[in-house]
């Protein structure tokens, strides 16, 4: 019996959704880009007409696609990091591009909360970070952040990321399964990263181009043994890295050979003839290279014709730039008109072509005369003018063609042109004979042979001698 009055006194249970409050009890939501102008003044930050705008047209257009564009604005990390919040409060469903380029260094909170935002919306394809420094926390965070997202393309360039950075961030890319586009160049990346670069290589099968232009890799040979079988990357830009040795064009040949590779960027680096020859080879033998430029580097007039040869040759390689300031011989040239009408599409990149004339001889005598003539023309004082070849013109005159010095620098002081005393002295070495004597007869000649000169007036000449 007591078992009984206990059952009957239990009471039905309830449903708890049922104690909640409908929609209609609720404030009405506020725009989003109201909520965005509050949020700011509530952190003592401007809000921008800009950013609401943006908001607005997500939050009225939910269906269209939308890149974040706030490149070269100057927002701080609070302010950006209210812009992303708002932004994620309405969950726009195309978010393809954020492009955060020339702004503030990043810290690690809004670092923290653009990952977040990048693993929360897997529709944004691209991600700009140019030109703002990241300090080694931040490269981790974001890093982690970039491997579960679905960023295809990432510009990191200029942003002082330093080789523990480039480590990081390549050794956590490996895990993603979308990047194709990596830009980091001009930063700080080394020995280290290189390593970590090799091993995203060998083991990504995402990615087709990699920009590490600018940066301290050196040697690069941990790098391109990652191209060993790589058969997604097609451009890959490692100039102004200081590349050079044997073993670097060793590597390059068996990897570049093992490859997809399409173009090839080597401007400005280390490269002499040692590893130019393995790149001949790299170029006579590849079945998928299409471009390669080899600008800045130091190629003598037998690598450049050797270049040249296999270039032609391969039917594969379309475009060889030797440097818009680099001249080859005529042999070279020659070379290339051929392989020209051979294969009109293809196309060879110089500066212009060495001619066989040996250049002119410096005449140091009529050099020197040349200079007296201007000093005797064009004097401080107008009324100091005078014509050089009438000088001359009165050594010509004398009997004995080899004069002392003292008497050629005593006719110099009689004729009053003024002339430095190393220009004097070079004229006395130019045109001396042993004894301290001068040939001025050899000098008359060779002055008024290049400059023909009438003889003075009577009355002029007697003005110039007194």
């Amino acid at each position: 019996m007591a078992q009984e009055n206990d059952s009957e006194e239990f009471s039905a249970p309830t449903d708890p959704l049922s104690k909640l409050g409908t929609d209609n009890n609720r404030p009405p939501r506020q725009p989003s880009a109201t909520e965005y102008r509050l949020r700011s003044d509530v952190y003592g930050v401007t809000g921008f007409t800009s950013v609401a705008n943006v908001l607005s047209f997500v939050e009225n257009n939910p269906s269209a696609q939308v890149e974040l564009d706030f490149n070269r604005c100057g927002y701080t990390n609070l302010e950006l990091q209210i812009a992303l919040d708002a932004l994620l409060q309405i969950r726009p469903t195309w978010l393809t591009a954020i492009d955060l380029s020339y702004n503030t260094p990043l810290n690690p909170a809004l670092a923290q909360f653009l990952g977040n935002t990048l693993q929360e919306l897997q529709t944004i394809a691209s991600l700009a970070l140019s030109y703002n420094p990241l300090d080694d926390e931040c490269v981790a965070i974001l890093s982690d952040a970039l491997s579960n997202s679905g960023v295809c393309t990432l510009h990191a360039n200029h942003c002082h990321i330093t080789d523990a950075g480039g480590s990081l961030l390549f050794r956590a890319m490996i895990y993603s399964d979308c990047i194709e586009k990596i830009d980091v160049s001009w930063n700080q990346m080394e020995r280290f990263s290189g390593q970590a670069i090799g091993a995203f290589l060998s083991h990504q099968r995402t990615i087709s181009e990699l920009n590490l232009s600018g940066n301290h890799l050196h040697c690069g040979i941990p790098l391109l043994k990652g191209l060993i079988g790589n058969e997604a990357l097609t451009q890959l830009d490692l100039s102004w890295n200081g590349l050079r040795g044997e073993e670097f064009g060793r590597t390059l040949l068996k990897g570049a050979l093992q490859s997809k590779l399409r173009q090839l960027n080597l401007e400005h680096n280390l490269l002499g003839t040692e590893e130019i020859a393995f790149i001949t080879r790299l170029v006579s033998k590849s079945e998928s290279l299409r471009e390669i430029r080899l600008a800045g580097n130091f190629l003598s007039e037998a690598a450049a014709y050797d270049l040249v040869q296999a270039f032609g040759r391969n039917a594969s390689v379309e475009r060889l730039s030797l440097g818009e300031y680099y001249f080859i011989n005529q042999q070279t040239a020659k070379l290339c008109q051929l392989h020209r009408k051979r294969s009109p599409h293809k196309t060879i990149v110089y500066q212009g072509v060495l001619l066989n004339n040996p250049p002119r001889p410096v005449d140091v005598q009529e050099m020197l005369l040349d200079r007296c003539r201007f000093l005797a023309t064009k004097p401080k004082k107008r009324k100091l003018k005078r014509d050089f070849g009438h000088l001359m013109l009165q050594f010509q005159d004398l009997g004995e063609r080899i004069i002392p010095r003292e008497e050629f620098l005593q006719a110099v002081k009689l004729f009053r042109v003024k002339l430095d005393q190393s220009l004097i002295d070079a004229l006395l070495e130019a045109f001396g004979v042993p004894r301290n004597l001068v040939d001025v007869g050899a000098m008359a000649v060779k002055y008024l042979t290049k400059h023909p000169t009438e003889r003075p007036s009577e009355k002029k000449a007697n003005a110039q001698s007194s």
